[in-house]
């Protein structure tokens, strides 16, 4: 009887310990994988002294690590235009800013910096398709379908022969529009389900292919590739506080954070002959515009709030 009361006890114990120990572990996963949500309401008030707002709820807090691309960039131009324009270069020439290649079998490609492009295939002139007006949205699914294939294939293209194994890169869709028989498509892209901003391109179809197509667009050169964790947000939100107070109007009056969002941006080192792709925070307002920080170090890429 005295056996049976001691196993009891022991079990007892023991399921006591297991749970004490499972705890424990969420308790020490939790302070290392979140911040303290205490933390979450101090910067809340902070912000909202000097008229800022923001929802605590759209405030990520659980740390993240993000990857950063390491591109290599040589041969660029040359090879894109190859793999768009599925012919060999007749001739390159330097133009402002960037360099025109022409193919043998006649489309142009213009390449210009951060990316910018410019192509019209074999026997085209080139359409401007940015300025074109009074455009009418596809409703037909199975058009939309076809035309968005064409674009997709066109723009993907251009990557063929980099190597992207390591990573899934998706060309978006983000609208389909025509006028007299020629259909408009706006495309932008996405790395491993995160935006790559200022990342874009109009590409016009006739006929069953694309004959123009212009933005900005990389198609990713990819190199190395390192594992890094994020900086910490609320340090962010403190930069962010800083460029709204310095720059917004005292009309604006109250400031309101609308989304903080993970995405991709470009960054160029050595003239432009290598790059990055670098993880960032993207933070919107309602009234001063967008700030876009590298979550790495802190660093303001872009702030449109002038």
């Amino acid at each position: 009887m005295q056996h049976k009361h001691i196993t009891l006890f022991l079990s007892v114990l023991l399921a006591a310990v297991c749970i004490f120990m499972t705890v424990n572990l969420i308790t020490i996963y939790r302070k290392s994988a979140y911040l303290p949500a205490e933390t979450t309401d101090s910067i809340v008030s902070i912000l909202a002294k000097d008229n800022i707002r923001i929802n605590p709820d759209i405030i990520p807090t659980k740390r993240k690590n993000g990857t950063v691309y390491v591109c290599d960039s040589a041969d660029y131009n040359r090879t894109v235009a190859q793999l768009l324009g599925d012919s060999n270069a007749k001739a390159e020439y330097a133009i402002p800013d960037g360099s025109l290649i022409v193919l043998e079998n006649g489309a142009m490609i213009e390449f210009g910096s951060s990316f910018s492009f410019r192509y019209t295939s074999e026997g085209d002139s080139f359409r401007d398709a940015f300025s074109v007006s009074g455009l009418t949205y596809v409703a037909d699914e199975q058009v939309h379908a076809e035309i968005s294939g064409i674009v997709v294939d066109f723009l993907d293209s251009g990557s063929r022969e980099f190597d992207t194994s390591n990573i899934d890169i998706v060309t978006v869709v983000e609208s389909v529009r025509v006028k007299d028989g020629i259909y408009y498509v706006f495309c932008t892209r996405t790395i491993n389900g995160v935006a790559v901003t200022g990342n874009y391109a109009l590409c016009a179809v006739s006929g069953g292919r694309v004959t123009n197509a212009e933005g900005a667009w990389s198609f990713l050169t990819l190199g190395q590739s390192y594992s890094s964790q994020l900086s910490d947000l609320f340090n962010i939100l403190f930069h962010v506080r800083k460029e709204i107070t310095s720059s917004a109007d005292e009309s604006v009056g109250t400031v309101t954070i609308t989304s903080i969002d993970l995405c991709y941006s470009l960054y160029f080192y050595g003239a432009e002959e290598e790059f990055c792709l670098i993880p960032c925070w993207q933070i919107m307002t309602d009234v001063c515009g967008n700030f876009i920080y590298n979550a790495l170090d802190s660093t303001l890429y872009t702030n449109d709030s002038h």
